[in-house]
């Protein structure tokens, strides 16, 4: 990395004149994501071209190999935290079914039922347990109102009664495994908080992956598959499943990788059996580096060029985690191989004096060197990232801090402004 701190200034607000041209702010950029190793479009173009899975995943992950490993009997996903009251509702998945069971998450115990068309309501209470309403009326069991402890959690039980149960806050319905509900310590109304967690195996997890349209080529779809399994071993081997404040192993959305249940099913058509197909074909297989399940990061667009993951966050350098070029990427499909923004010079002083505290902009410079892809880096003592000054203060910030606060789709991008006759921006 260059030790100069030599900036490229791409958009400057020159002294302002009684008759100053109007001003049009220019964003060109490639790519969708954080462009860290595999590029979904990028595997999209590589199994179109005959590319197998193996080989897709070998690209985009240098010097790692694609192994059986063992797999956890269990993942714990998380669902909600932070809640004080979450609403559940079962429906029949198959004739007869609709039932479910609450009870006691260790012991199994059971506590109330229902059958299909019933609507729950679970609240912390203050003590930190949980009050439970079916159908409005609340439970009561041998004299009891409120069930379970911060430590004991209950378990809502389903998935063997042929039923779906919504979480209506989540807008999702489930059909594998069983809720665990529980309670902590927090800022909700009565002092402890709600959280859910889905409990299910490693396999009925990646069933409901939502990453990848169902409808790719199989070697896309298993290259996929074998990603989110190793992201996820990562994460258990790394955090181990009781990460605070989920009390799970993954989140269900991007934080980690988005888990939609039965929706992946429902909105997959004809093409479920195809994504069912790539999940069994994998089964146990991940990417692995030294025997370990590397962190099997992926993005949607790549842009034709993924990243170094310390240019775009920071951090450690991975090897496997190297920016490669990725032609593939540009395929007919993919709607963000490249794009384009562009805004008035007031909103982006706006956008940058709410996000940073500059005040009125003045100038905006991207400052060198970039990634090995052209993408605006972290800001570092010898240089990268984003230099903005501004009538409060000046201060340089990370590339991606930059595309988050103009919601930009990536951090390989560049600015221009262009100049038009007429009133001052």
């Amino acid at each position: 990395m260059r030790r100069a701190l030599a900036a490229a200034v791409v958009v400057a607000c020159a002294l302002a004149a009684p008759a100053e041209a109007a001003r049009t702010v220019v964003i060109k950029g490639r790519g969708w994501g954080h462009g860290i190793g595999m590029s979904q479009y990028g595997a999209l173009g590589r199994a179109e071209a005959g590319h197998s899975a193996r080989r897709i995943l070998r690209h985009y992950y240098r010097g790692t190999r694609i192994r059986r490993t063992s797999v956890p009997r269990k993942v714990r996903v998380g669902l909600i935290d932070g809640r004080g009251v979450v609403h559940l509702r079962s429906r029949a998945r198959r004739a007869g079914g609709g039932r479910v069971v609450i009870g006691r998450a260790a012991s199994g115990r059971r506590i109330a039922s229902g059958g299909a068309g019933d609507r729950w309501r679970a609240e912390a209470s203050g003590t930190g347990g949980i009050r439970l309403y079916r159908n409005g009326v609340r439970v009561k069991r041998r004299g009891r109102t409120v069930f379970g402890k911060p430590d004991r959690p209950l378990a809502a039980r389903y998935a063997g009664f042929g039923t779906l149960l919504r979480i209506r806050q989540k807008g999702l319905a489930y059909a594998h495994g069983k809720l665990v509900l529980g309670t902590y310590r927090g800022a909700c109304r009565p002092g402890f908080c709600l959280r859910v967690v889905l409990k299910l195996s490693m396999q009925k997890y990646l069933l409901g992956l939502g990453e990848m349209p169902a409808s790719w080529p199989a070697a896309a779809l298993r290259a996929q598959a074998i990603a989110g399994r190793t992201y996820a071993l990562n994460r258990i081997r790394t955090y181990g499943q009781h990460r605070y404040p989920c009390d799970c192993a993954v989140y269900d959305g991007s934080g980690d990788q988005v888990y939609i249940g039965d929706a992946r099913r429902t909105g997959s058509g004809a093409w479920w059996d195809d994504w069912r197909s790539a999940v069994a074909r994998t089964r146990g297989l991940a990417v692995v580096r030294r025997g370990r399940p590397i962190q099997a990061l992926y993005s949607s667009s790549s842009g034709g060029h993924t990243e170094n993951n310390e240019n775009v966050w920071g951090g450690t350098a991975l090897p496997y985690l190297r920016g490669v070029r990725d032609r593939f990427d540009g395929v007919d499909d993919n709607p963000n191989f490249r794009w384009r923004v562009e805004m008035r010079w007031k909103r982006l002083s706006a956008k940058l004096d709410r996000a940073f505290g500059t005040g009125k902009l003045v100038k905006v410079s991207l400052v060198r060197p970039f990634g090995v892809s052209g993408r605006v880096t972290v800001a570092t003592p010898t240089g990268g990232g984003v230099r903005i000054a501004g009538s409060a203060r000046t201060v340089r910030v990370d590339g991606w801090a930059l595309r988050s606060a103009l919601d930009l789709k990536d951090t390989w991008f560049r600015i221009r402004v262009r100049r038009a006759a007429g009133p001052r921006a």
